[in-house]
């Protein structure tokens, strides 16, 4: 099942970088270009950055929502499901 998720969640990943890239090949300005997770979550998006007092954890956190693109976050997800899927095993 993990590895299932991981193969979608990077596939996915592709997808929005192909979407991505077309819209600012393009030159038009549509929900895939610049898209993060700030855009999904929109004004809550504070909330869950200041949620732990920790100046590390919210640089982090700052970084993972405002900053890094989606489909990196889609990757990155990918990856973690597939290193998952390795170590568990189901039966």
């Amino acid at each position: 099942m993990f590895t299932k998720l991981g193969i979608y969640s990077i596939m996915g990943g592709f997808f929005v970088i192909l979407f991505s890239g077309i819209s600012n090949f393009m030159k038009a300005d549509n929900f895939w270009v610049d898209l993060t997770i700030s855009r999904f979550t929109g004004e809550y998006s504070d909330t869950i950055v200041d949620a732990i007092p920790v100046g590390f954890i919210q640089d982090s956190l700052y970084f993972l929502v405002y900053e890094l693109p989606f489909a990196g976050a889609l990757i990155g997800l990918g990856i973690v499901f597939l290193i998952i899927g390795a170590i568990v095993k189901e039966h």
